[in-house]
């Protein structure tokens, strides 16, 4: 397991279970190993999680006015298997970060603790 703030090789070529594996070693780093923790990247809001099979990134709802139950959406899940990113999902352009971009995110520290 790599606990480096350095990935392997380029996030490019990175399969989910080395991503994974890379976000444990951050998230355990960080003492953030299976916690929920909310941030703000790129102007939006997120509640994300890791544990030592997946990690689940979750869109948090600006929208002050939305019913109860709506409060957000998943946009990335990777587990050793798999990764389900809203980038790649949809069939138009995706703001959201890919797998690769939450790696990254989280590696580097490219976001705010709300």
């Amino acid at each position: 397991m790599i606990t480096t703030n350095k990935p392997p090789r380029d996030y490019g070529e990175i399969r989910s279970q080395e991503v994974l594996q890379n976000l444990v070693g951050v998230f355990e780093s960080k003492g953030w190993l299976n916690e929920t923790v909310r941030i703000r990247h790129r102007d939006r809001r997120y509640r994300i999680f890791c544990s030592s099979k997946k990690f689940l990134a979750y869109r948090i709802n600006d929208n002050c006015h939305v019913p109860h139950g709506f409060p957000g959406w998943p946009v990335c899940i990777i587990t050793a298997d798999q990764v389900i990113a809203d980038s790649h999902m949809s069939p138009f352009s995706s703001a959201e970060p890919s797998a690769r971009d939450w790696l990254r995110c989280i590696n580097d520290g490219d976001f705010d603790l709300i």
